[in-house]
This record gives C-alpha cells, structure tokens and sequence, in this order.
C-alpha cells in the first residue's frame, strides 16, 4: 500500500508500507506445525501397543473362565432336558428307563454281542455292522429313543459345546434321519439303571447319577475340571470334587478308547459311577495337596 506525504519544499513523499491481514503462505505452514505438533511418534504408538497387548494377555485367562462357565450353564440345560425327556419316557413305559444293549442286563431280547459295554452307552444309534439287531425302533438305543420317540427332538440337546474334539454335533450333520443305520454318538453317558441295577425311575435312589458328561474314554471329556450329573431325583448338579477326580483319574489310567478290552474298561465305568453318585462327591481336602 503507499502512502503520499509532502514534504516541506513542497516535493511529494511516496511511502511503500505492508499490506495489514494474513499471509497466505504463512498461514499454511503454521497449519502444517500445528498437523506434526498434534500427532503421535513411532515410539509412543509402539508403547500404546505393547500396553495393549499386556493388558489382553491379562485378561484373556478370565475371559476364557467366563466363557467355559457359560458352556457348563449350557451343558446343565442340556442334562436337564434330558432328565425331563427320561421322566416322560418312564410316565408312558411303566416308569421303566429306556432299555440299552450295551447294559449287563436288559430287556431287550436276541442281544447280539455277549458282556456289557456300559462305557459305550453314549451310543444313541448303533450302526447297523455294529452286530446289534434291530428293535422295532430301529437302531435307536439308550437316550437315543428320547429322539426316535418325539420326545427329544432336537439334536443339539445331545451335545455339549465344551466339546470340541470328539463326537461333536458337526459330526453327525445330516445322519439323524429316523430311518437311518448309521452310528450316532452324543456326548453324554447313559447309566440306564440305579446303583442296584433297577431300571424303574422312581425305585432309583434320588442322589443316584443317571447321565452325565461322556465317560467313553478320557479324550471324550467334556470338561477339564468336572461333570455336569443328573441324579434320579431329576436335579441337576455340577460335581468337581474328590469323586469328579478320581473319575478323571480313572479313564486318564484307563487309556481305553471305543476299541479297547470291554472287560477293564466296564469295571472302570462301573466304578466311575459309584464315584459320581451323590454323597461320594465331597469337596476335595486341600490337605492332601501337600
């Protein structure tokens, strides 16, 4: 901008001053100060990650305690559904439980296989080379008729979502057509009977386990640490302690799978049902830890 000024001889004065306002240029690059000066540096995001990382490392065993907490919760409902299907099965079958093959002593005629198998009773369809005859049901066997029987139908109950090795439910897609002769394993063991081999459901002792988690072999546990057990009363209890473990213990000795000796795995399962009756499951003595 200028600026005209008179001297005192008259002559004229041009002044040249700066323009007032903001430079554009100098605007730009104060903004561009301001961008780098808000912003992070490598080594503060690489710390920010690593204090992430801690902090999930920390919290990943409890989020894995909450979720298997909620699997058992599922696992329980699964049981009892199951008890409630037995009790309308026992109501319309004199109060008798679903008859199995694999019992020591059945009602079922022409069994085709000599000795029990109790450890297999997680059967609920045998295969049709598996050397059972057919039963006016079918292949159907144990709780397996709950589902031939419409009381049970959905297969989902049949499985527990802690599983996720062995016999889960994705095994068996598509193979539960009533008509069907393929194997259909579950994931939960069938007693059949009381402690005293009665199979009439109100004659069974109420603290007596009737199904709980699979017992088939040790790679066929549904839980870590315990079993969800229906007892013949129709409740439902979780069991962790000093029977739950001598259980595992058990089938961890075992080393039994589908195929091994009938003999010494029946005993074991035999055994591991009277450690999972009511009364045999205190909790366990820190004491002997040491």
């Amino acid at each position: 901008m200028l600026w005209r000024a008179t001297n005192k001889d008259g002559s004229t004065l041009r002044i040249k001053t700066r323009q007032s306002g903001v430079n554009p240029e100098h605007t730009k690059r104060l903004n561009a100060r301001s961008i780098r000066a808000a912003g992070f540096t490598v080594i503060e995001v690489l710390v920010a990650v690593a204090v992430i990382g801690v902090l999930i490392a920390l919290m990943l065993p409890s989020i894995s305690l909450v979720q298997e907490s909620a699997r058992k919760m599922v696992c329980a409902s699964n049981t009892r559904q199951i008890g409630l299907g037995l009790n309308m099965f026992s109501n319309d079958n004199k109060d008798l439980l679903p008859p199995s093959v694999f019992l020591p002593r059945t009602v079922l005629p022409n069994r085709a296989q000599a000795g029990p198998r109790p450890e297999l009773m997680t059967t609920i369809r045998t295969g049709a080379d598996a050397g059972y005859q057919a039963r006016r049901w079918g292949q159907w066997d144990g709780i397996g008729l709950l589902y031939q029987m419409d009381y049970l139908r959905a297969e989902g109950i049949y499985y527990c979502p802690s599983q996720r090795t062995t016999h889960t439910e994705e095994d068996y897609q598509g193979a539960w057509d009533l008509d069907g002769t393929s194997e259909i394993v579950s994931n939960y063991q069938f007693r059949g009977v009381g402690p005293n081999n009665e199979q009439r459901l109100f004659r069974i002792r109420g603290d007596a386990a009737i199904v709980t988690d699979s017992l088939r072999s040790f790679e066929d546990l549904n839980h870590e640490k315990g079993f969800n057990i229906l007892q013949a009363g129709l409740s439902v209890t979780w069991s962790e302690g000093v029977g739950a473990q001598e259980v595992i213990s058990l089938l961890l000795r075992s080393g039994g799978d589908d195929g091994g000796p009938s003999g010494s795995n029946s005993n074991i399962i035999l055994e591991a049902w009277s450690n999972l009756d009511g009364g045999n499951d205190s909790p366990k003595d820190d004491s002997e830890d040491g």
